[in-house]
């Protein structure tokens, strides 16, 4: 299993929780993915949006990927 597809497995798990402190282990997820992508962050970025984005797709009424999708926005605002 490459790093994104671990990364989606993991941000899915989060997306079914409740957890009070979601939003920082999700955006602590992303900021490891991100680590070791020295020199190809915006690719990375735009890999790991369009995988929310077909995630999200799926509409599972139990998932919420708002916080990831927000936060890789956010991200690739920053390096534009």
């Amino acid at each position: 299993m490459d790093q994104l597809q671990q990364l989606v497995k993991t941000l899915r798990v989060l997306a079914r929780t409740n957890e009070p402190n979601r939003v920082v282990l999700i955006e602590q997820a992303i900021d490891q993915y991100l680590d070791d992508k020295a020199g190809i962050v915006r690719l990375s970025l735009e890999r790991l949006s369009n995988a929310i984005d077909r995630e999200e797709a799926e509409k599972r009424s139990i998932e919420d990927w708002s916080i990831a999708r927000d936060y890789v926005r956010s991200r690739l605002r920053r390096l534009a």
